[in-house]
């Protein structure tokens, strides 16, 4: 085998080598769990739609991929879940080739949201959807598709006041004495008394 050929095979081997580590990112990205929207509806904690308002974005320093969303949401029909009222917050994550995120949700823009509950002490956000729970713009194939399993669902509404406290009067003069409570029984046992000493007298008279 001549030199030159020996070189070329060798540039070969390395090129090919350099192909299969670049396209090793690629076999890592993230999947979701095949789902059909039916599936992702019902396995959902809360479905609802509504519209994104303000976003908010938590970056963690040489962390892309623990960035977290925060996007509130007007909601205007609940189809599922404990949604207590119109304000909510749900949690997003970033889109990189490494997660599933669905990233920062256009502010303005309609959502059929399909979420999970958040973790217990999450004090940012209600709902999360870390990409694979199946949230995605409405439109009105997505909409009938959700009626369909669900129903027509609810207007969400601003949940009732709390009930308003009475406030009851208490009597803070000075206790009633032993002697003046029992004043009356006393003045009527007396009373009594007289009463049955003049009729006895009466009688002693007729007699």
């Amino acid at each position: 085998m001549s030199a030159v050929v020996r070189r070329l095979l060798l540039a070969a081997i390395a090129v090919g080598s350099f192909a299969v580590i670049g396209a090793a990112p690629a076999q890592a990205a993230c999947t979701c769990p095949p789902a059909t929207l039916t599936e992702s509806i019902k396995a959902a904690d809360a479905v609802f739609t509504g519209t994104v308002g303000a976003i908010g974005v938590a970056e963690t320093p040489g962390r892309p991929d623990d960035t977290v969303i925060t996007n509130a949401v007007v909601v205007d029909r609940i189809y599922k879940g404990a949604v207590d009222g119109p304000d909510q917050v749900v949690r997003t994550t970033r889109r990189t080739q490494a997660t599933c995120g669905l990233g920062q949700l256009g502010s303005g823009s309609r959502y059929v949201f399909i979420v999970e509950t958040a973790p217990t002490g999450d004090t940012e956000a209600q709902w999360i959807d870390e990409g694979c729970s199946g949230t995605r713009l409405e439109t009105d194939a997505v909409v009938t598709r959700v009626r369909g399993v669900l129903g027509r669902g609810e207007p969400a509404v601003e949940p009732p006041p709390p009930p308003a406290a009475v406030l009851t009067d208490v009597n803070t003069s000075e206790p009633t004495s032993l002697s003046r409570a029992a004043a009356p029984g006393a003045a009527l046992v007396l009373v009594g008394l007289l009463g049955l000493v003049f009729v006895r007298r009466l009688n002693s008279r007729r007699g």
